[in-house]
């Protein structure tokens, strides 16, 4: 709780610091904050020839292939590009976390807020593919928020854990990239989760982002909202807030050492 107060009372450079960085991911470029759509359109697009026009990938409940792989890639860029993002946030920002008054804790949300601004660019584009497929714009589509926030919650702790372990053990970021790989192909972004076996289906109740995946599906691209059932809800937050609770433990412990290792 300490750490989200500090967040709160430092939301201002917070902000600052988040639009900075943002701006300098396209300095120098023509196109600018352009290629934040361009790039999730880009990849959309070929993995839809691949997919849909190659091996002839159906997605279920006869929803358009595009619609339904978009609308997971967006839940999946946001959680991908955050955690790298913070997990290196203490290690590439050592002018700031050798300063005794700034709070080091307040750089993972910041790189949080900065993957947040293309996320929102990327859920424009699909609002716009959502129209192009006549669906209908309801409210109960603004429920998607809430898993929206379910990555937050999930992305800090993991993030304040990572960046914490990144500045002592520097092989982590290298491991993060195979791991993020890996969870991104367990995940039923690209294929459907009906395809596996029944007797391997407790995999997904405790992968954490099938219910973030499989939750904006089911507030954007279906008539009627679905939910995930009561106990994939339980299980998810068990285990976000488990990895909240143990990523504040183990930033708050280390964070005294970072300036020295640094």
């Amino acid at each position: 709780m300490s750490f989200l107060l500090s967040a709160f009372r430092h939301r201002e450079m917070i902000r600052v610091l988040a639009l900075r960085d943002f701006q300098s991911r396209y300095a120098g470029t023509v196109a600018g904050s352009l290629w934040t759509v361009a790039h999730p359109i880009a990849i959309v697009t070929v993995f839809y020839f691949v997919f849909s026009i190659g091996f002839k990938s159906k997605a279920p409940d006869n929803v358009p292939f595009i619609l339904w792989f978009a609308v997971g890639l967006m839940a999946w860029f946001y959680f991908n590009d955050g955690l790298q993002s913070i997990a290196n946030s203490i290690t590439g920002n050592p002018h700031l976390v050798k300063k005794t008054v700034f709070p080091v804790e307040v750089l993972a949300v910041v790189q949080i807020v900065s993957a947040l601004l293309p996320h929102l660019a990327f859920l424009a584009v699909v609002t716009v593919v959502l129209l192009f497929n006549e669906i209908p714009l309801e409210a109960f589509r603004l429920q998607v928020f809430y898993f929206m926030l379910c990555t937050t919650v999930l992305l800090l702790g993991l993030g304040w854990l990572i960046s914490a372990l990144q500045v002592f053990y520097r092989d982590i970021s290298q491991a993060l990239t195979i791991i993020l790989n890996l969870w991104f192909w367990a995940t039923p972004i690209v294929w459907d989760s009906k395809m596996m076996p029944p007797e391997y289906n407790w995999i997904f109740v405790f992968n954490p982002m099938h219910y973030v995946v499989d939750g904006y599906r089911g507030m954007l691209i279906y008539a009627q909202p679905k939910w995930p059932d009561s106990t994939e809800t339980m299980i998810f937050w068990t285990i976000t807030l488990g990895m909240l609770a143990l990523g504040s433990v183990v930033f708050r412990r280390l964070k005294p050492e970072f300036a020295d290792v640094l």
